[in-house]
Parts: structure tokens; sequence; C-alpha cells
């Protein structure tokens, strides 16, 4: 495993699409993702940076707005979480470099997921845990060695739409 330099913390609402992330890399870092009605926008230093328009009964899961690119982009919220190389994992294509990326969660700890770039390059880990930091509670956090904002941006997303369908799956 590669060393996993930076950390941030989950705090606020035990809620993937109901939370706050706050920490640092190279430079401050802090989202939050407020979901009203059939809409998540997260903000990422009070600005929205993606809105994930659930479909509401119609096909599929919606669409993901990402505003932060110069080009703003929207896409199947699938091409987020298409299947993965295993049935626990889902993997999506960055926007940053066209690169797959998966999630895999963990068969010891389920609540516990690992970000991979390949099938050895582990960038990433999520673990769910309450612990008392200097901004409040936590209830999990994210070690990762990446310093792209917008890689951050999308590997929180996916990670947070990751944990809302497994919680969802599993009652």
């Amino acid at each position: 495993m590669s060393t996993l330099p930076y950390l941030v913390f989950f705090t606020g609402r035990d809620d993937p699409r109901d939370c706050m992330i706050i920490g640092e890399d190279e430079k401050h870092v802090f989202f939050e993702f407020e979901t009203t009605d059939m809409c998540t926008t997260v903000f990422s230093d009070r600005q929205p940076a993606v809105a994930l328009h659930w479909a509401g009964g119609h096909p599929g899961l919606g669409s993901a707005h990402f505003l932060t690119l110069e080009n703003a982009r929207e896409i199947p919220i699938e091409r987020l979480i298409m299947p993965g190389s295993s049935p626990l994992d889902r993997r999506f294509v960055s926007a940053t470099d066209d690169r797959v990326y998966e999630w895999r969660r963990s068969y010891e700890d389920p609540t516990s997921y690992e970000l991979w770039a390949g099938p050895n390059a582990q960038i990433a880990i999520f673990h769910k845990f309450q612990h008392s930091t200097p901004v409040g509670m936590s209830h999990a956090t994210l070690q990762y060695c990446f310093t792209d904002a917008l890689l951050l941006l999308e590997a929180l997303v996916t990670l947070n739409l990751n944990r809302w369908l497994d919680l969802d799956m599993n009652g």
C-alpha cells in the first residue's frame, strides 16, 4: 500500500447525501453534501461544484452535473458507479485524466472502501468510525495520496454514491 499522507474528516450528519468533509492536503479542503427533494448539491468551499439530479421514478438514477470544469459536463449517475472487477466494486472514469478508478468495498469491514487507480495502486481509503476532532465529532475519515482537486471531488462524490447505494441495499 502506498503512503496516504492526506486526511479529511466526515462531520455533521452520518448520511452520505447530507454531510460535511473537512481537512487539508496542500491546501484547506471543505465540502458539503446537501440533499433537498430531488437534488443533492455538493459544495466546495461554499461554492456549488456538483449537482446530482435524482430521476424520481424515471429510468436510471438521474444525472450528475459537474459545475467546476471549464466546460461543465453532465453525465448519467450510472457512469459514476459502473460495475467493477468484483461484485462489491464500482468504477468511474475521471474527467481529470480519463483514467479508470475503482472503489473496492472491504470484505472484512463492509463500511470501509479503498480507491484504486489500477490493479496495484491504492490511492485512498475510507474508514467509518466515531471520534472527536478539533472541529467536533467525526464519523469517518478518508486518507489519500493525491492533490488534484477535481479528482478529490470526483472521489468524494463517487464514494458517497457507493455508500448511499450500499446503505440502501443493505437496509
